[in-house]
């Protein structure tokens, strides 16, 4: 067990040392990696940025490596952990810590109300994410918190480099999920990640990617006060067959002429053999402001 905030010399030891106390096979079931860089570490803190009255959910609390860090700069640490072993080892992490929550679920499954009440947080209250996400839930899990009911200001997520590179793609490489991702949150890469960073190392990089949510004004203006269910909606057109041109996905769909798209894109500055993966965010929003009430 880990004392205080003190990690023992060598991690990756400790690592595999703990697995074979509680019996785990890493790596072979929920897709766990285990972070033993203590430099990896370092950065996730330095990003996450906790101050001492946050209130901190963490996803995949693993063995308690950063689940004991979060302890040692938070108010509060709510950590949701499927694998039961898992919160055996938490448990003994905690010490019985009054800081410290562990909920022993799916956190997809977990509703909003138990994780404010746990949090101990009102929807007005600011609470943060930081986590080594199992890369298995990551699109799910940005829909869920991105744009449910009980959203963070921010999260520091580890994710597979190939999802954070798409979270934060330019026009030319757009995809529904950068979109979903960059309608509600400013977002950076702070570092790519190696596999040796992990024990066992996966098959793939990671990276260190922090959103920070778009305050609701912020979100208004970005989208102009148009509906996002429109948005949305001609998004999934689009992006239904990405091989295509926009216009044609739209017009196969669209109780629109031809000319009358082409006389819309012309005004929203998009070139009628653009596909959807070429509009900025700004272009999806102007789309759906001159088709409102159109369509």
């Amino acid at each position: 067990m880990i004392a205080g905030s003190n990690l023992p010399a060598d991690l990756r030891t400790w690592t595999k040392l703990s697995l074979a106390k509680y019996h785990l096979a890493a790596g072979q079931r929920l897709g766990q990696h285990f972070l033993v860089d203590k430099k990896v570490l370092q950065d996730i803190l330095t990003a996450a940025d906790v101050k001492n009255n946050a209130n901190v959910l963490e996803v995949g609390g693993g063995l308690g490596v950063l689940t004991l860090e979060l302890l040692a700069r938070a108010q509060r640490v709510v950590v949701v952990e499927l694998d039961k072993k898992l919160v055996v080892a938490l448990q003994k992490v905690g010490m019985g810590s009054e800081k410290l929550k562990i909920i022993a679920d799916d956190v997809l499954k977990v509703s909003s109300n138990q994780l404010k009440s746990e949090l101990m947080v009102d929807k007005s209250s600011d609470w943060q994410i930081v986590a080594n996400l199992p890369y298995e839930i990551s699109g799910a899990f940005l829909e869920r918190f991105l744009w449910g009911d009980f959203t963070p200001q921010s999260l520091t997520l580890l994710l597979q480099r190939e999802v954070a590179e798409r979270l934060a793609a330019k026009p030319g490489k757009m995809s529904l999920l950068s979109l979903s991702c960059q309608l509600k949150s400013q977002i950076k890469i702070i570092r790519h990640i190696p596999p040796q960073a992990f024990w066992p190392p996966p098959r793939v990089q990671s990276s260190l990617v922090r959103l920070d949510l778009f305050s609701p004004k912020d979100y208004s203006d970005i989208i102009d006060y148009q509906s996002p269910d429109l948005i949305w909606r001609l998004a999934r057109i689009g992006f239904s067959a990405r091989r295509k041109v926009l216009i044609n996905n739209l017009l196969a769909v669209l109780p629109l002429a031809k000319e009358q798209l082409i006389e819309i894109f012309t005004q929203a500055n998009i070139g009628i053999k653009a596909r959807a993966q070429e509009l900025s965010i700004r272009q999806w929003v102007l789309l759906a402001r001159l088709l409102a009430g159109k369509i």
